[in-house]
């Protein structure tokens, strides 16, 4: 009774500080998060996205993967696993010449995974789904020696607080299913500048505030040969046809002054109206090669972004294809020797993205390393993950980012069920 009561502390505790963190952050995100609905989130396990973001075919009972529900059969029967992971970014923009950087400490994820019988597991949590976060800046000649400004912003993100649950069918096979409740809000506004205040300036305010809900169906299946297993796993999220919005947009006029903007005139206000939103579809596949002391895998996604929608929105999308490889090796968990049972783990991706601009395909891709220490006497483990990535290309005036990552989490492993006697 004494760890249940420890245990819902410490995770009242986590979530209380992922709620402060999520109000107050700015997360840093991409130039390219003016597009669709932002930067997509990783939504993925620090563990997963240290092998590159391999996890369809990833299941263990020390780590929650919710990019595969099916893996929440692995966990152990009577213990429970309070998961949560921050991080650290750095990254650098570059347009022709021009270039600037920055760095922002974001909260990536929370998640609690316990069992609820034998064949029956659970996880619950909250991540960020996508983030929006810009500032776009192009200038027109105005007369010989000044120009007019063209601003584009905005702010603001997606969360998701899911519920998942997976079912162990014989030794080797189970299902699962992820159920997300979205919520959120982001701003996008356009402002023109003139250089002098004998022309009024004008901004147009689009705010939307964000609803609805979320599936994800998985299954895994692994084949023993041997000492070792092959492994099988596949996810599908289905489309969702109405994702309720509801978006407020007005028109005024202001003047820079030496300390703030002065608003003039409202010149309209169309006030709140509700707009219809449409996610695709997503499915994604992997197998892996793994025993005790190493894992090998391989995902390939597919999310259907070309039937992406959204009312009193211009933006066009594509498809976009990610590509995933990665493993991790464990000397020897048994050894005496600490640094035979670390796990030490590295990953590539590569991912064609939603976005054709300028007649040219914006491209990500990431190298990834990390490690896992494990805890004395217990499964808990302290996981390190680093990432460098590429988004984007310098061709035809586009945008490029070069970002470092590093993020820091804390698997808590702890037996839920069995009561401690202290002499």
């Amino acid at each position: 009774m004494l760890n249940i009561k420890i245990n819902i502390s410490l995770l009242l505790t986590l979530f209380s500080l992922s709620m402060i963190e999520v109000t107050a952050q700015n997360h840093l995100s991409s130039p390219y998060s003016r597009f669709g609905m932002g930067e997509m989130n990783k939504r993925m396990s620090s563990m997963n996205a240290s092998m590159g973001g391999v996890s369809y075919a990833f299941h263990s009972p020390t780590t929650i993967n919710f990019t595969n529900p099916a893996s929440y059969a692995a966990f152990d029967s009577l213990s429970s696993i309070i998961d949560a992971t921050f991080s650290y970014k750095y990254h650098s923009l570059q347009e022709s010449t021009r270039k600037q950087s920055g760095s922002t400490i974001n909260f990536d994820y929370l998640s609690l995974g316990f069992s609820l019988g034998s064949f029956w597991k659970t996880a619950i949590g909250f991540q960020p789904y996508s983030f929006i976060n810009y500032t776009i800046n192009q200038y027109t000649p105005f007369n010989d020696t000044a120009e007019i400004k063209n601003a584009f912003n905005g702010t603001g993100g997606i969360y998701e607080l899911y519920w998942g649950n997976a079912f162990k069918i014989g030794k080797n096979l189970s299902f699962g299913l992820n159920a997300s409740y979205l919520f959120g809000y982001y701003n996008k506004y356009q402002a023109v500048e003139f250089p002098d205040n004998q022309f009024l300036n004008f901004k147009k305010d689009n705010e939307f505030q964000i609803n609805g809900a979320l599936f994800s169906l998985g299954a895994q299946y692994f084949i023993p040969i041997k000492e070792t297993f092959l492994g099988l796993g596949i996810v599908y999220t289905p489309s969702i046809p109405t994702l309720y919005a509801k978006k407020t947009q007005y028109l005024l006029t202001y003047q820079n002054t030496s300390y703030n903007e002065t608003i003039v005139d409202s010149l309209y206000w169309k006030g709140t109206k509700n707009i219809a939103i449409s996610l695709p579809q997503t499915l994604g596949g992997g197998v892996s090669w793994s025993s005790e002391k190493y894992f090998l895998g391989f995902d390939f996604t597919w999310t259907d972004w070309s039937q992406f929608e959204m009312e009193e929105s211009l933006d066009t999308l594509n498809d976009a294809y990610k590509f995933s490889l990665g493993g991790s090796f464990t000397p020897n968990l048994t050894s005496a020797k600490y640094i035979s049972k670390i796990t030490y783990s590295a990953g590539y991706f590569y991912e064609f993205t939603s976005l054709y601009l300028k007649d040219r395909q914006i491209n990500k891709f990431g190298i990834n390393f990390g490690f896992s220490f494990p805890m004395k006497k217990s499964k808990t483990r302290f996981n390190i993950h680093f990432e460098y990535g590429q988004w984007g290309t310098l061709q035809n005036k586009l945008l490029q980012e070069r970002y470092l990552l590093v993020s820091f989490n804390l698997a808590l492993h702890e037996k839920w069920y069995q009561r401690r006697i202290l002499d």
